[in-house]
């Protein structure tokens, strides 16, 4: 799990990156301004991401790498301040710059590297670009030394499908894509300060987290590229004790609640919109239990549930808590 540092310290320095990078005559947005110091929600570190899925190349490559002020933080084009907003501004999404053959229509293409515009940034000198991506990189950034590593693993993600963090495939160009879920918090019902943490599990990389028998709410972030957050037609979740069969699993409305300000899966500043309380009383200290969530964007054919078949078992633990 990650180790426990200062958020004060974090955002002083967060302002001071701002201020000193910014350009002569442009005022730069501050992505964090506006949300409180978030709760430590004890997420895994990136290293405990499922290695070369989206998940894992948003928090090694785009967001500390490619999301430097007065880049790709919102001030250019792919947003990559968040693990929703670089997905969806990347895949199947029109170009706006080209190489002067015009020889490219989408930032990423499912299933063919060479045809994507971000591939071809990362390895070649374009002619009427600004130059070969990233331009520049922060202190302390390790692309220098693994950018060759880096760059085969964002060709395999492509060639793989360009699939979403929970491993469901990329919409074709011009469909609507399924609304995903990008952060979870469990508190004690009421509270919004203290999260129950996750116990260690350096093998697997990801704990359940520890929740004690009785009442606790529970919070999620979910984003859409239709849907805004006040448009969901419905927002619910199941909990159930069996890690793959959810179909007798208790199901609970989530409400639009708050935000609370807290950490998505990458350990980026976030809010969380949606509540839930779940009474865990009679389960033995000990067990665990599965939570998915199931959105309806108004515009997709079905519900959608995350995490799924297609999710990598890292999700399933991840949405997993353990009564003690």
């Amino acid at each position: 799990m990650k180790k426990y540092i200062s958020y004060s310290l974090v955002f002083f320095f967060i302002v001071l990156v701002v201020v000193s990078c910014k350009k002569d005559g442009e005022e730069l947005t501050n992505p964090y301004e506006g949300l409180t110091v978030p709760v430590d929600n004890d997420n895994p570190d990136a290293d405990a991401l499922p290695e070369g899925s989206f998940a894992w190349l948003h928090a090694k490559i785009f967001r500390p790498t490619c999301a430097n002020s007065g880049c790709h933080d919102g001030t250019f084009e792919p947003e990559f301040r968040t693990i929703s907003s670089a997905y969806n501004s990347l895949v199947n999404h029109p170009v706006i710059a080209n190489d002067p053959g015009n020889n490219f229509e989408y930032r990423v293409v499912p299933g063919n590297h060479q045809q994507s515009w971000l591939y071809q940034r990362l390895t070649v000198e374009v002619d009427n670009t600004s130059g070969m991506m990233p331009l520049a990189t922060d202190p302390g950034s390790d692309w220098p030394e693994l950018s060759d590593f880096y760059v085969e693993k964002i060709a395999q993600w492509i060639d793989d499908g360009a699939k979403d963090m929970f491993g469901n495939p990329a919409p074709a160009a011009g469909v609507n894509g399924i609304p995903l879920a990008y952060g979870m918090a469990v508190f004690p019902t009421g509270n919004t300060t203290t999260p129950f943490p996750r116990e260690e599990n350096p093998t697997l990389g990801v704990g359940s987290i520890l929740v004690p028998t009785g009442p606790v709410d529970l919070w999620f972030g979910a984003v859409d590229d239709n849907a805004g957050v006040n448009n969901f037609t419905s927002f619910s979740m199941k909990v159930s004790s069996n890690i793959t069969d959810f179909s007798n699993a208790v199901e609970v409305p989530c409400t639009l609640s708050g935000p609370i300000t807290a950490l998505d899966f990458t350990d980026n500043t976030t809010q969380l919109y949606y509540k839930a309380t779940f009474d865990f009383s009679g389960i033995p200290a000990g067990e665990l239990r599965y939570v998915r969530v199931y959105i309806n964007d108004g515009v997709q054919p079905s519900v959608t549930e995350l995490p799924n078949s297609s999710s990598n078992y890292f999700w399933f633990l991840l949405f997993s808590l353990k009564t003690i």
